[in-house]
């Protein structure tokens, strides 16, 4: 599947890249957190109609709707299938928003994709939850400052390493402290070891990216890992 992450800095842009994107193939588009203030001026009908247009799936990223921090899934009939919302909130969103109780899977072109907005992914539970109910890509908007951009992108790494899933993220461009530097990677067995590949990145720019992925490729990765989880429990003494 080609999936492509956008880094727009304007609504304008987000729709121009969107399409760009999907003409050049793009099946699902993927845009960042907060890369507009809230989803009242977020173009969500010019997304859904984008999605009619080209039979796609657009996430149009994840923006603040007065209550929550939420991410519209948008399906290829242009229908708002389902909302994500963050589960961890961060910093000032605190006391500001209510938090999401459920992480969000859904299924397109026989895929199954999860999403985690931003903070949600530092913790490595959420997205194992995921993975365990048979994620096999997950969609991550954020909003990152450029200084702590590379322990971000080591977050992703990790979240991918330990599900053996490919992890899609798009990250906000809003200079000078929102720069992107978004990323794709997979899982990839290189002799006895699984290894991480890069397969799309998007630099200090107004750009897009397109990505793509196959799920069979690391099947058999995702799959000896989901055997190996066990249940536990902790003891003191």
């Amino acid at each position: 599947m080609k999936i492509a992450i956008v880094q727009p800095s304007n609504a304008k842009k987000a729709l121009e890249l969107t399409e760009k994107s999907l003409k050049e193939g793009a099946q699902l588009v993927l845009l960042p957190e907060k890369w507009i203030n809230s989803l009242d001026e977020m173009p969500l009908q010019e997304f859904q109609r984008l999605a009619i247009r080209y039979t796609s799936y657009i996430i149009p990223g994840a923006v603040e709707d007065g209550v929550s921090i939420v991410s519209p899934i948008i399906d290829s009939k242009g229908n708002v299938k389902g909302i994500a919302k963050k589960i961890h909130l961060f910093g000032k969103e605190k006391g500001k928003y209510l938090p999401g109780d459920k992480a969000v899977l859904f299924s397109f072109g026989g895929i199954k994709f999860g999403i985690s907005i931003c903070y949600d992914a530092d913790f490595p539970e959420v997205v194992r939850s995921m993975a365990i109910k048979g994620m096999e890509i997950l969609l991550v908007p954020s909003k990152i400052n450029f200084k702590g951009i590379n322990l971000w992108k080591e977050y992703l790494r990790v979240r991918s390493l330990e599900n053996r899933i490919a992890v899609i993220n798009a990250n906000a461009y809003n200079p000078p402290n929102y720069l992107g530097n978004s990323i794709a990677i997979v899982p990839v067995k290189n002799g006895e070891i699984v290894d991480l590949m890069n397969v799309a990145e998007l630099g200090e720019e107004e750009n897009y990216a397109i990505a793509e992925i196959n799920p069979l490729d690391y099947f058999n990765l995702r799959l000896e890992r989901l055997k190996e989880i066990i249940n536990f429990n902790v003891e003191e003494i």
